[in-house]
């Protein structure tokens, strides 16, 4: 019996040590994903001079059909009002973090959301 426990968890370990790389690999894509989107919402806020409940319901869109949730989902931006051509308009987007591992070997705590930053200058022409 001892032996079959032995085995078992053996067993897991090399399974663990199978899936680890595509686990992370998983992280990134997502992580990935959530800087993309803050590209694509940053640029097309530039032309608008801020950004839009449309462009926020398109990227909270791209993100859910991924598996993230929508009420996790935070985009803000440094304003709220229309940006004058050559001002600086920050864009910020976050989601949870998914937590694909089983035990944190490394002793660090790991971030607890993926994060996306995006900065650009207003093209807004009246």
């Amino acid at each position: 019996m001892k032996e079959t426990v032995l085995r078992a968890l053996f067993m897991w370990l090399v399974l663990f040590i199978i899936l680890q790389p595509i686990f992370t690999y998983i992280d990134y894509l997502l992580d990935l994903q959530v800087k993309a989107n803050t590209s694509y919402i940053t640029q097309k806020a530039a032309t608008e001079g801020m950004v839009t409940a449309s462009m926020r319901n398109e990227v909270i869109s791209n993100l859910k059909a991924i598996g993230f949730s929508e009420d996790s989902i935070e985009i803000t931006s440094s304003t709220d009002t229309i940006q004058e051509r050559k001002q600086r308009i920050d864009v910020y987007v976050t989601a949870p973090r998914i937590n694909l591992f089983p035990y944190n070997f490394s002793g660090v705590s790991q971030p607890t959301r993926y994060y996306g930053h995006g900065s650009i200058m207003s093209e807004y022409l009246d």
